[in-house]
């Protein structure tokens, strides 16, 4: 797994937090699929792209 989809991934499981019946917040989610997005299409650096 490269760093980048590691960066998503974790991006996808705190979606998945966020949309769970007992923690749903639904704005929280948009805005983690819009950082996601950015980072899929190298608009920005994830959280492990600057680890070595």
């Amino acid at each position: 797994m490269t760093k980048k989809e590691l960066t998503v991934w974790a991006y996808l499981n705190e979606i998945e937090y966020c949309l769970q019946d007992e923690t749903l917040n639904r704005k929280r989610a948009i805005e983690l699929i819009d950082i996601a997005r950015d980072i899929q299409t190298d608009k920005i650096k994830g959280d492990f792209e600057n680890c070595e």
